[in-house]
């Protein structure tokens, strides 16, 4: 197996982890809907860098530049295990505010996939 086969593997099988957290039935949707947006996001990332003169803002990634893969590797398992995280340590006492942020989460990073996609088009092509 390539390291590129086991790095994946091991991207899908850490991101099955949110939803396992979120034991609760209220925070599923929210977290799916929070997961469905990171995935939005990094996608266009991955496409922006790859394929357009753009560089990444996060200063915790910042230094993958130069291999987008990995970097969406690293980025994706920050976004599992904070979001696991978050499911577990507010989802228990507080599911109604767990599932606002995760809801937050959410607009967020649709922002960030849009914003992704207008910056493909100011930016010039590889």
């Amino acid at each position: 197996m390539t390291r590129w086969a086991r790095l994946a593997a091991l991207t899908f099988a850490v991101g099955l982890c949110p939803c396992a957290a979120s034991a609760q039935s209220a925070l599923k949707p929210a977290t799916i809907a929070a997961s469905v947006a990171a995935a939005a996001d990094w996608a266009t990332t991955y496409h922006a860098l790859k394929y357009y003169q753009v560089r990444e803002m996060n200063p915790l990634i910042r230094g993958l530049d130069g291999s987008p893969g990995p970097m969406i590797a690293v980025g994706a398992m920050i976004d599992v295990s904070a979001v696991s995280t978050w499911n577990l340590t507010m989802g228990r006492s507080h599911p109604r505010i767990a599932a606002t942020g995760l809801w937050a989460m959410t607009a967020f990073r649709s922002y960030l996939a849009v914003h992704n996609l207008r910056n493909e088009r100011r930016a010039a092509r590889r």
